[in-house]
């Protein structure tokens, strides 16, 4: 239950900072992964390989200066589950070029299945293609790091390394 009200008060920030944010940005697009997992179980560690094709959303938020946050949503199917990715960060977007500007991303991300909530780390890499005032193309990479489900007594020795291809994405600024 205790894990339920951080998330929902988690979600409540991101929702309550939005309403003061200066500038948003809506980018939907594919991510493409390629990850190892890495399993240290006693006395044999473990490596497993993945590649993941999932569609993903974000909204990112600039306060002022360029600081401000982005809310990360990833639905991908796992195996014969479909899962839910939900990440709340920090974002730095710097203007490059009239046309193009970098942004820049790390925080904690949640992950919702029908196994249990995991929990891991972000951070991403984007630069943004402006083609009209309010329209973009997104191009940019990143990692992930897994941690583990809530709960599971293999929390924190079992890590997931995800780098994520670089990915193609639309948005608009508004």
């Amino acid at each position: 239950m205790k894990k339920k009200i951080a998330v929902l008060a988690v979600m409540l920030l991101a929702a309550s900072a939005a309403l003061f944010a200066v500038e948003f940005k809506a980018v939907v697009g594919q991510q493409t992964s390629a990850s190892l997992e890495f399993t240290q179980t006693t006395p044999n560690s473990d490596v497993r390989t993945q590649f993941l094709f999932n569609i993903d959303a974000e909204l990112d938020m600039d306060f002022s200066e360029g600081h401000g946050m982005l809310v990360k949503v990833n639905p991908f199917s796992e195996g014969s589950s479909v899962e839910f990715g939900l990440g709340v960060g920090y974002a730095y977007q710097d203007w490059i070029s009239n046309s193009t500007s970098l942004i820049v991303g790390v925080g904690p991300k949640f992950v919702f299945g029908s196994g249990g909530v995991g929990f891991g780390l972000f951070a991403t890499v984007d630069f943004d293609f402006h083609v009209s005032s309010s329209m973009f193309v997104r191009v940019g990479t990143g990692v992930n790091f897994d941690l583990g489900q809530f709960g599971d007594d293999n929390f924190g020795k079992c890590l997931n390394l995800m780098i994520p291809l670089p990915h193609l994405g639309f948005g608009w600024q508004f």
